[in-house]
């Protein structure tokens, strides 16, 4: 027995520890008692080693002998687990009867166990008798030593659990460290490259003239171009240990944390300019602990991959600070310092001063604050600081410091803070072009989505040659600018309203623009919000919108070499441009050409097929093809006989509608398509209208300008381009204009169309307003106009350019004013460009040759008969033309259709026996009719015999004394056949002619 513990409400308990070390506690009669629950150090305790327990043993043996357990419940123990043996043992013991009743035990073990427990029992105190001094003092210093004890393990556990917590947090913690680095984005080095760049454009010279850019205005420098001060400048006042760490500044992270931790956010990040421009490539804003632990892991790994790649810790330095330059946002779009130098100062960023760099590198802090054209007062006080830290880190000198800091940088600032609203547009007609073609050349060519073509083209940082001339451009501008060129204002105004919207469903934007006739700016505006109201509901918002108001009569002109297909100007509206990428009626307005088409539509084809050449006579007479009769400009009345040369000239419709249907409407569409038109219709166009510039939709100024062009270029069709060539922002060719031309007419056709346009324009024609006054040069081309004069177009050539110009109003109605203003327009802009270049001659081809033609026949003029018909060719007065002309569409055989006939000048018949007044006259005849016979009563007028040449006057005429009219001739011929059409297309025929003659001359007496 270890001890007992009195207790005077209670009955004794005694402990007794057994031969295995196990503790029991039995009562005053031996029977196993529940002390207490066992406590985690007692429990310990009872899970020792084997050697442990061997050790307690061994003690215990030491001891007075104690009661021992039962073979049998030995033998229970070694069956059951720990938890059941100690059950079972309380059972057997608290339920064993007394002595008295106790079963017998023969064994001479149970015997001893029985002697020895009754001998124990008479040693056990009586219960409720005072225990010794000696045991008191034993018991107290058991609770004394149990107390001591229980407070040691207590701390002991505590200081066990403290250490769990510990090494649960640090896991927890490197847990999540390695969770936040894992969540961070892949690097790879080509990432941190900046993404968005001005594109810059050139003109044809190669002078750069324009820049695009998205949100960010960035315009990239290599690190040689960039000033030691500017770099030093930054370094000083961003990451002034830059060149030492490894990609974290681990003495500012320190700095910074207690500064976070003290104002219990995370403002003071410590970024170096490693991590800084990988948060600006890679990474959110936002500061939160998981960014930041990202960002330095990407830092020290970026550093670490650039120093392997490029060989050396300093060259990395350079590229990361190169980079980080040009990528740094300093206020108004701008981003990297190439794009801040021109800004604010005008100049190259290898250009700026010290006191400049100081004052660049101090925006980065605050873009909008520091900002030295918005707060000049506080970009001083930044300067000074990046001044003084340059000092102080021994950058400059105190020279040097104080000379910045006196210089007045603020007195040469050159940007604007105007905004973008309130402010005329950015771009000309003929940028806004460039972008829309680049724009469709990318998706063409390179398979891009619109957005993603548009995206590259503003953010690329592309270096586009343009085709522009600046001169004529700027030329073409001030025209349009210039009312005095234009007719009076009839009081209104053209509304232009156009919106863009972003289709919610799909996420896409769309574009619409509409444009109405007002009266008022009041008219313009309600017009506006009618049509947003259309466009705008619960699943289209508003991205941005633009209400143009103009001058109501309108106009568009556009300038090519036509030699190389380069589009040199373009003006896309009258007055100043509302905005950017606004409707540009030069590229984007599908209107008639009117009469323009008569060339390209009827006589190219028909010449180029070998059908006419400019002397070949076509009549001007009533005409109907299927339902449509077409009719001239002029107010009523036919012309008779006309060459093309004239039709061209005079624009006569019912001539070129013969024409293309004698080439072929299916022959003529598909000329049409050659010179490059895009919008025309195959089921709606192709029929017999087109000759006169009736199409469904209508042309574009540039498309038509550009046919013109394959006239003035010999034939070849030349696709217009606004760009040369586009560089990426690696300097690779993106684009390329490689466009090695169309032949679309042979050489010589094109010849002949431009000498009879020539006319139009100095002949006598309908452009005559368009001739030049300052300069000689040749001018060709041809007028439109259509038929409710609601349009009027021109396109004209020199031998250096081609031009086309549209007028009319928006909203289209009709035109009108005495003048064609166009005509003036084209003329003043044209005449102006050619003031400085040689006069030249259009080129004329081999091939070309003379050949004249009868008008009946387009066959060789007969000497002295077609010439001298009797009623001439009509309007034009004559029946045989010499012109211009090809071998295969010369005249190849003669005339079949005149012959000389001897008239009765009294009855206007054949000349009879008795007929003494006899006058031989040319007719042409053809099918027995004359052909060009005018009505009795027109001949009346106009003092004519109307020749009847069915019969013979029988009358016996008085001979007048002294007539010398001609009765004979030798020229006078005699045609056994007729003309079935005025082609020269005959068939034989049977004729009866009495022949007689007084002087011996045959003459003709009679014709079927």
């Amino acid at each position: 027995m270890d001890y007992s513990e009195p207790n005077k409400n209670k009955h004794k308990i005694y402990k007794y520890t057994d031969e295995n070390g196990r503790v029991f506690y039995v009562d005053e009669n031996g029977n196993i008692v529940k002390r207490r629950k066992t406590t985690p150090a007692e429990h310990k305790s009872t899970s020792r080693s084997t050697e442990e327990r061997n050790v307690a043993q061994r003690r215990t043996s030491e001891r007075p002998s104690q009661p021992r357990m039962s073979d049998e419940i030995r033998s229970s123990e070694r069956k059951h687990s720990p938890e059941e043996q100690l059950r079972n043992t309380r059972r057997d013991v608290s339920s064993a009867p007394s002595r008295a009743s106790a079963p017998r035990h023969n064994s001479e073990e149970s015997r001893q166990a029985q002697s020895k427990s009754r001998s124990t029992s008479k040693q056990l105190p009586a219960v409720g008798k005072q225990t010794s001094p000696a045991i008191h003092h034993s018991a107290k210093h058991s609770k004394k030593k149990k107390h001591g004890k229980k407070r040691g393990g207590c701390l002991k556990v505590f200081l066990i659990i403290i250490g769990i917590l510990i090494l649960i947090a640090a896991g927890l913690a490197i847990g999540v460290y390695i969770t936040i680095i894992k969540s961070a984005p892949t690097l790879n080095t080509s990432d941190i490259v900046p993404s968005n760049y001005t594109s810059i454009i050139y003109d044809n010279n190669g002078t750069e003239i324009d820049k695009l850019h998205g949100e960010e205005n960035r315009e990239y420098v290599t690190f040689d171009l960039i000033p030691d001060d500017l770099k030093n400048a930054v370094v000083s006042i961003e990451d002034e240990r830059f060149y030492e760490h490894n990609g974290i500044d681990i003495k500012g992270i320190m700095r910074a944390l207690v500064i976070d931790i003290r104002q219990r956010d995370f403002s003071q990040g410590a970024s170096t300019i490693t991590q800084q421009l990988i948060k600006n490539e890679m990474l959110t804003n936002q500061k939160t602990i998981v960014r930041k632990i990202q960002e330095q892991y990407l830092a020290v790994k970026y550093e670490a991959e650039l120093e392997k790649t490029l060989g050396s810790k300093k060259a990395a330095k350079d590229y990361i600070l190169e980079l980080y330059l040009n990528t740094i946002g300093l206020n108004h779009g701008l981003n990297g310092v190439g794009s801040a130098a021109e800004f604010y100062f005008g100049k190259e960023v290898s250009e700026l001063d010290l006191a400049e760099c100081a004052s660049i590198a101090g925006i980065t802090k605050n873009p909008s604050r520091y900002s030295p054209i918005s707060n000049p007062e506080e970009n001083k006080k930044r300067q000074t600081t990046v001044l003084d830290k340059m000092l102080e880190l021994g950058y400059i000198t105190q020279s040097e410091h104080d000379s910045a800091l006196a210089e007045d940088i603020y007195a040469n600032l050159v940007g604007s803070t105007k905004d973008d609203e309130d402010s005329v547009a950015l771009h000309s007609y003929f940028i806004d072009n460039l972008i829309v073609t680049l724009a469709n050349d990318l998706m063409q060519e390179k398979n891009m989505t619109k957005q993603e073509a548009y995206n590259l083209i503003y953010s690329g940082g592309l270096q586009i040659y343009s085709t522009v001339d600046q001169s004529i451009q700027g030329t073409l501008e001030d025209a349009f600018m210039d009312d005095s060129l234009f007719p009076p204002s009839d009081r209104t105004y053209d509304a232009t309203y156009t919106i863009s919207v972003l289709n919610t469903e799909t996420d896409e934007q769309e574009h619409h623009s509409e444009s109405k006739t007002v009266s008022s700016k009041d008219q313009a505006e309600a017009f506006a919000q009618e049509v947003k109201e259309q466009y705008v509901d619960a699943t289209h918002t508003m991205v941005l919108d633009n209400l143009a108001v103009s001058n109501s009569l309108q106009a568009a002109m556009v300038i090519i070499d036509y030699h190389t297909g380069e589009i040199k100007a373009i003006v896309g509206g009258r007055g100043q441009k509302s905005g950017d990428l606004v409707f540009n009626r030069a590229t984007q307005a599908y209107r008639q050409p009117g009469s323009c088409f008569k060339v390209l539509a009827a006589y190219a084809p028909a010449i180029d097929s070998d059908l006419y050449s400019a002397g070949s006579f076509i009549r001007d007479e009533e005409y109907t093809v299927g339902d449509w009769s077409p009719r001239n400009w002029w107010t009523s009345g036919y012309r008779g006989y006309a060459t093309v040369r004239d039709g061209i000239r005079d624009s006569m419709n019912i001539l070129a509608a013969k024409v293309i249907v004698n080439v072929g409407i299916y022959n003529a569409y598909q000329y049409l398509l050659n010179f490059g038109f895009t919008s025309l219709d195959a089921k709606e166009d192709m029929n017999a209208n087109i000759s006169l510039g009736g199409l469904t939709e209508g042309v574009s100024v540039l498309e038509l300008t550009a046919a013109y062009g394959t006239i003035a270029n010999g034939g070849v069709y030349m696709k217009p381009t606004p760009y040369t060539k586009v560089l990426d922002h690696d300097g690779n060719v993106l684009l390329e204009y490689d466009y090695e031309g169309k032949r679309v007419l042979k050489e010589t056709t094109a010849f002949l169309l431009t000498d009879m346009m020539e006319d139009v324009i100095s002949g006598g024609g309908t452009g005559g307003l368009a001739r030049f006054q300052s300069n000689r040069m040749p001018v060709a081309g041809k007028t439109g106009t259509t038929t409710d004069d609601k349009d009027l177009t021109f396109a004209g050539y020199t031998p250096y350019y081609v031009a086309g110009i549209w007028m009319g109003y928006d909203s289209p109605k009709k035109i009108s004013y005495d003048k064609s203003y166009h005509l003036i327009v084209w003329r003043t802009v044209m005449d102006k460009l050619h003031d400085n270049l040689a006069y030249k001659e259009f080129e004329k081809p081999d091939g070309i040759i003379t050949s004249s033609y009868c008008a009946v026949t387009n066959g060789i003029p007969i000497s002295g008969v077609c010439a001298n018909d009797y009623y001439g060719a009509g309007y034009y007065g004559n029946m045989v033309s010499t012109d211009y002309a090809t071998q295969a569409t010369a005249a190849h055989s003669e005339c079949t259709a005149h012959g000389m006939y001897s008239i009765c000048a009294d009855s206007g018949k054949l000349a009879g026996p008795g007929c003494h007044n006899v006058r031989s006259v040319s007719l042409a005849v053809v099918g027995g009719q004359i052909v060009n016979r005018p009505s009795r009563e027109e001949c009346a007028k106009r003092g004519l015999l109307y020749i009847d040449l069915s019969s013979t006057c029988t009358e016996n005429h008085i001979p007048i004394i002294g007539d010398d009219d001609v009765i004979g001739s030798d020229n006078n011929h005699d045609h056994g056949y007729q003309l079935d059409n005025i082609t020269g297309n005959n068939s034989s025929d049977s004729s009866n002619n009495d022949s007689s003659s007084d002087d011996g001359h045959d003459i003709i007496i009679g014709a079927n």
